[in-house]
């Protein structure tokens, strides 16, 4: 298996601690490691040499992965010119892939950012879809959790026909897929027991993902490609060649290659608790599933319960009375206060912000 973290994202709705320029994935969200170390240590296991492990980024914060990560080599690292979604991220990674991989080896395509409630269970389960992609390689699969709370954000899928199980997984095709239904859809979805989370990861192999990309994408191939041969062999892009990727519309992998497919399948683990960590009400459902307070650094409480309070501004004390259900982040240069509910909605701030050109606050 051949492996590439994806850690490309800005990850806005969990402003202020993540930012443009020191995204969500270089944080110290759950534990005492970034996301993304806590990404490669879980992986490392399943690489059967370092040269295995690939990781996609934005150029900007090559310096930043590689002090995180120095276990990837330099030759493995994706150089990503622009952020324009999975769909181009993702097809720059097959292309890069291509220059360094055989046509039969299984890709897993995973975010850096994900929360992972075990994950040595994990990695069976990633073996076991590798295992079947191998022996059929017409198929792309995609690791999916069975939710056990609401979220309108995420995609649904439908499980159809079981392929495989064994006694801790099962492989379903993918009957339907429903993106971010509204809340009661949502909660009539989950009761189901037939609906999966999508956790956004994939494998699927080299060759037949090029395929796919040549039939569904051509121009987006190609440009991929003339990226991909610039790095392969000068390990930089040309002034042409990131016009060109920039000029790539903003996309998801989902538009423009797996909903355009039958073949498409999850993988499924009832052992497993996932998150993608990206709003603050959904870390401390997930860290805190209880009516205690969730604090990071210097904090204080009185009479107060199911908080989400962050201090990262080490020279300062939080101190909080008589208050509940909110979500508090305090860094070096900005506040965050807001309901527990809807502190996902720091992202319409962050456009606002930009709308006025604050950018020192972005």
């Amino acid at each position: 298996m051949k492996i590439v973290i994806r850690a490309g994202g800005i990850g806005t709705r969990l402003w202020p601690m993540s930012r443009k320029n020191n995204p969500k994935q270089f944080q110290k969200v759950v534990g005492n490691k970034t996301m993304i170390r806590t990404t490669y240590e879980r992986i490392f296991d399943l690489a059967k040499k370092p040269d295995d492990i690939f990781m996609s980024i934005n150029e900007q914060f090559i310096d930043k992965a590689k002090n995180e990560v120095p276990e990837i080599v330099d030759k493995n690292i994706i150089i990503e010119t622009d952020t324009r979604n999975t769909g181009p991220a993702m097809c720059l990674e097959v292309c890069f892939l291509e220059k360094y991989c055989d046509s039969n080896d299984v890709i897993a395509s995973l975010p850096s950012d994900d929360y992972i409630s075990n994950s040595s269970i994990f990695r069976d389960l990633l073996l076991t879809t590798e295992k079947f992609i191998k022996e059929n390689p017409e198929y792309i699969l995609t690791p999916a959790i069975c939710p056990n709370y609401s979220d309108t954000g995420y995609t649904y899928f439908k499980s159809g026909k079981k392929l495989w199980k064994n006694k801790k997984e099962v492989i379903f095709s993918v009957d339907s897929i429903v993106e971010k239904p509204n809340l009661e859809y949502c909660k009539d979805l989950i009761k189901t027991g037939i609906y999966y989370c999508h956790t956004g990861m994939y494998l699927w192999q080299l060759g037949h993902i090029v395929k796919l990309f040549k039939k569904f994408q051509p121009n987006m191939y190609k440009i991929c490609s003339k990226m991909a041969d610039d790095l392969f062999l000068n390990n930089k892009v040309s002034t042409k060649n990131r016009k060109l990727y920039s000029s790539l519309e903003k996309i998801s992998i989902e538009t423009v290659i797996t909903n355009k497919t039958d073949k498409i399948a999850m993988s499924v683990s009832n052992q497993i608790g996932w998150s993608d960590l990206g709003k603050w009400h959904i870390i401390k459902k997930i860290l805190k599933q209880n009516r205690e307070n969730l604090v990071k650094g210097n904090v204080k409480s009185n009479n107060s319960e199911n908080n989400l309070i962050y201090n990262i501004n080490n020279k300062k004390i939080i101190v909080v009375n008589d208050i509940n259900n909110l979500a508090i982040i305090d860094t070096k240069d900005a506040l965050f206060i807001s309901s527990l509910e809807k502190s996902a909605d720091v992202k319409k701030i962050v456009e606002k912000l930009e709308e006025e050109k604050l950018e020192n606050y972005l």
